[in-house]
Parts: structure tokens; sequence; C-alpha cells
């Protein structure tokens, strides 16, 4: 019987110490500018999340976040007024602390961690700054400065493994991963790579990271074109075929009118066009992200000589080919396959005079 009743209570204590585990979390900021006694402040999960889960307003300079709920998994909230915002790690029990222009800190906990991680980052991009700026100043030339400035992006890269080493079972390892997640070049490196981090599939960034890596591949040199709809100058429906797996070599260029490099390659597509365009050849411009006002003024301004195919009303153009820079300039062979991706500037002009010359 008294061996029984020690069970029982260990069981009890057990429960009780489940019981106490901590849950929710609070937030007090606080800011310097009192003209923002009054406003609404906003948090979101940058993750999960389209509109504000919460809201306070600043009164005498601070304000406060509090949930009592259990949090299934630790989160990244983003506190936001306007376009501002700084983003908060949360775990069940966290008391987080905001000053205005400081990151948030939490006594030691995952924000102190990322706070410094920041800090360090940010010291060394602006040593970074100053080394490139010095090194122009000296007249110091163009391959010796990409080698210095190599080795110092890499310095800074260094400090993000780290994190993501040092974090990889905790949300923080996962936050600095989701931002590294853009620098990897295949999916079996970036999905290698996520496997040995708990929470890392939770960011946008990576699982935005893995469809992008998909529609390369699906879109890389040597593979057939994937359609997609626009609509010409006109306004009348149009689609990439319509140029595409004609018969002819098309060079297409994803662009937009408020893009400085895009409006630097339009000269040398101008240039083509004039040289090559005819039955064998034809350059197109594919406008992406843009207004079509301001498309259509730059079709003036720029002098264009070749057909337009306006695709800003959606993102299939770009979400096809995984681009996420533009100008992106790619070659098309007369059957519709991709002959060639990252053309820009004499080497462009050069390969297309050697393909059209075959």
């Amino acid at each position: 019987m008294k061996k029984n009743l020690t069970i029982a209570t260990i069981a009890l204590a057990a429960m009780a110490s489940c019981t106490n585990q901590p849950v929710g979390y609070t937030i007090n900021g606080t800011v310097a500018d009192s003209t923002l006694n009054g406003k609404t402040i906003y948090l979101i999960d940058i993750n999960t999340e389209e509109q504000p889960s919460d809201s306070a307003v600043i009164t005498n300079n601070a304000y406060t976040f509090t949930s009592q709920e259990a949090l299934a998994t630790p989160c990244i909230k983003r506190v936001f007024m306007g376009r501002a915002g700084q983003n908060v790690i949360i775990d069940n029990g966290a008391v987080v602390n905001i000053k205005t222009g400081e990151y948030p800190t939490d006594n030691g906990g995952l924000n102190d961690k990322n706070a410094a991680l920041m800090k360090s980052v940010s010291e060394k991009s602006k040593q970074l700054r100053e080394t490139y700026g010095a090194l122009m100043q000296a007249g110091v030339s163009a391959d010796s400065i990409r080698t210095v400035l190599t080795a110092e992006q890499d310095k800074i890269m260094a400090l993000y493994t780290t994190a993501i080493e040092e974090n990889k079972d905790n949300i923080f390892g996962a936050l600095v991963f989701a931002m590294t997640a853009g620098d990897y070049n295949s999916i079996e490196e970036l999905d290698s790579a996520a496997a040995n981090v708990k929470y890392a599939d939770v960011f946008k960034q990576v699982t935005e990271q893995r469809e992008s890596l998909k529609a390369l591949e699906a879109t890389k040199e040597g593979a057939m074109f994937t359609d997609f709809a626009g609509k010409n100058i006109d306004g009348t429906v149009a689609k990439l075929s319509d140029y595409v797996g004609k018969g002819q070599y098309v060079l297409v260029d994803f662009w937009a009118s408020w893009c400085g490099p895009c409006r630097g390659e339009i000269p040398n597509l101008v240039e083509l066009q004039k040289k090559f365009g005819g039955k064998n050849f034809t350059v197109l411009g594919v406008n992406v992200w843009d207004q079509e006002a301001e498309f259509k003024k730059a079709l003036e301004s720029e002098g264009i000589n070749y057909p337009q195919l306006y695709a800003s009303d959606n993102q299939d153009a770009t979400t096809i080919y995984g681009i996420k820079g533009i100008p992106q300039i790619m070659l098309f062979g007369p059957d519709g396959t991709i002959v060639k991706r990252n053309l820009r500037g004499e080497a462009m002009k050069k390969f297309v005079a050697e393909q059209l010359a075959k």
C-alpha cells in the first residue's frame, strides 16, 4: 500500500510539474518618439498569418503584447507599425523587451543571440563597404577587388553558418537558415542542409527557394520552353508560344521599366534586332513586376524595335522560370528548347551571332 502511495505521489508531482510549465509570452516595447502615443502597433506571425493577430495602443511611450495561450511550437512574430517593424523570437514563457533602434532582447535567450549575430553582421558589412570604397579610391583592379570582397563576404557567411550549427535544434537556427536559403543552388543541397535544422520548413523563404529551384531545374538549358500568358501592347491576349517554338531563335528579355540594369541592356537588344531580326530571329521583351503605364512610357523613350509581351498582371512568367532578379535574358532555339540563360552585354551579342551562324 505504501509503495502504491509513493507511485501515486510521484505521478501527481509529475502532473503538477507539467502544469507549471510556462505558457504564453509577453512583449514589452518602448518608443522614443512621444508623437507615437495613441498610435496602434500590430503583431503578426511572419510564417502562418496574413493578418495581424494582436494589436496594442502606444501609451506613455510604451506598449505590451501578452498571451496566456500555450504555443504548440516556437515562432517568429513581427511587431510593426506602418512599414517599419522588428522580428521577435517567441516561445512559451518568453519575456521580450524592445527599444526603438535596438534589436529585441530577452535576458540571455534566443533574441539576445539574434541581436548579437545581427550586430556582428552589421559590423562586418560596414567593414566590407569601407574596404570596397578604399580599393576603388586606390584604383585597384576589378579582379583584385573581387578577390578581397569575396573573402570578406565569406567571413560574413561564416557568422551565419556558425549560428546555424550552434542552434540547429531551435527556432533561431532555423531563422538564420531561412536567411541563407537563397544561397543554395540545387534542391539536393537545400534539402540536405534543411534536414539538419529543426523548424527549417516553417519558414517561407525555405519553401519558396525549394519551389524556385524546382522551376530552375524544369527550365534549365536544354529543356523545352513552358508557356505562359500575357497581352500585347494593344491589350489583346498573347502567349509566349506565339513567338517561341515557331522555327526561329527568340531572345527573350524579362524586364521592368524601373530596373536600371534592364534599361541598360535595351540598346544591345535593339542592336541585335536591327542586325538579325527577321525570319530566323527576333527579340521579345517580357515585361514583369511593372505598371502598365510606366511600361508603355519606357517603350517610347527607349526606342524599342522588337515585340513585347506584357506579363506584369500575374506572376506566372517569373515563377515558371524561377526568376528572382531581372534582367533575365535567355535564348530559345527554333524548336522551343532553352539554349542559354543569363545572357548579358557583349557576351550576349557574341553568343547570339555564333548561334545564328551555325
